[in-house]
């Protein structure tokens, strides 16, 4: 068995964006003085479990409505070993349904720790992880793999894991993980805009290919400055700190990002939109937690020094 192999069927390079939600919610967790060291990593652990568990269901479905095979786009951008036949059909479906047990059984546990909510959000984000490729309905292919990305790695992987860390339902969690949702859900968004001519040709219908290519720009363009604009407005609403709007270093980034995609979508779209996700990410994480050792020794600073 090589474990490379199968360490590259879960897509790892991915998991950053579940360890930037799991890590965002444990800033906000921090902030307020509830922070569990044991919850964070189980829950942190069964996320990456999930995703890798969601990755690889994608692609066993993918191959099996013939969407991957030799000489899609994704076979010419990252491993696939279903495709290339690496590993077998049998052996990858036990490995998709072992991940997806490590999930129930932390799942469980922490139900047991904190209460049956944690149960309501598993259960909530095994729909869209499930379906997102799985018949009888594949949100993907009904231009719904977006909005389903969006709730998964924004208020349900935040609010779940916040609640797993203090035992509460908040909104600030929630509407605190919009511009990392939104972020991840560009970086889908500019995967299915590079393959919007190969997914017209087997016939799945993506959000790219109903709005055009034009118009999907200019959503992807909106859906970067929502992210900011998003976290200002929490910002101004005194919801976060204003050591959050260190998020404002990416700006040239993303602008960098816009003006690439204006002149042609190019082959690394997503991992390139990921990097942004990635930095955004990290830098809200790392205001949140400056701003909350600031507040513990009664440092205020204004919002316009920041910005």
């Amino acid at each position: 068995m090589n474990l490379k192999i199968w360490f590259l069927a879960t897509r790892p390079w991915s998991f950053v964006m579940t360890t930037v939600s799991v890590g965002l919610a444990g800033s906000l967790a921090w902030r307020f003085g509830s922070f569990e060291p044991l919850h964070f990593l189980l829950t942190l652990f069964g996320l990456i479990a999930f995703h890798a568990a969601s990755n690889m269901l994608n692609d066993y479905y993918d191959v099996k409505h013939t969407v991957d095979r030799q000489g899609a786009p994704t076979t010419r951008y990252r491993p696939h070993p279903l495709v290339s036949g690496q590993i077998e059909v049998r052996p990858f479906q036990a490995a998709v349904a072992s991940l997806y047990a490590v999930v129930l059984s932390i799942a469980t546990y922490l139900s047991l720790v904190r209460g049956p909510v944690v149960l309501a959000f598993t259960v909530a984000g095994l729909f869209f992880s499930y379906f997102y490729t799985a018949d009888p309905v594949p949100l993907k292919h009904r231009a719904l793999g977006e909005i389903s990305v969006l709730l998964t790695w924004g208020p349900l992987m935040v609010g779940g894991t916040y609640f797993v860390l203090t035992g509460r339902v908040e909104v600030l969690p929630i509407v605190a993980s919009l511009p990392i949702g939104v972020l991840v859900m560009a970086v889908l968004f500019a995967n299915n805009m590079r393959d919007i001519d190969y997914d017209k040709a087997v016939n799945i219908t993506t959000l790219p290919i109903i709005l055009g290519k034009e118009c999907s720009l200019k959503l992807y363009q909106y859906s970067l400055l929502s992210a900011y604009l998003i976290l200002f407005a929490l910002v101004a609403l005194t919801m976060l700190p204003p050591t959050t709007l260190l998020v404002i270093l990416t700006i040239p980034n993303a602008m960098k990002l816009v003006r690439t995609f204006k002149h042609g979508i190019p082959d690394a779209a997503d991992p390139l939109t990921a990097q942004l996700t990635l930095r955004f990410g990290l830098l809200m994480i790392a205001g949140v937690l400056i701003g909350s050792f600031f507040e513990m020794f009664g440092i205020r600073i204004p919002v316009f020094f920041v910005g």
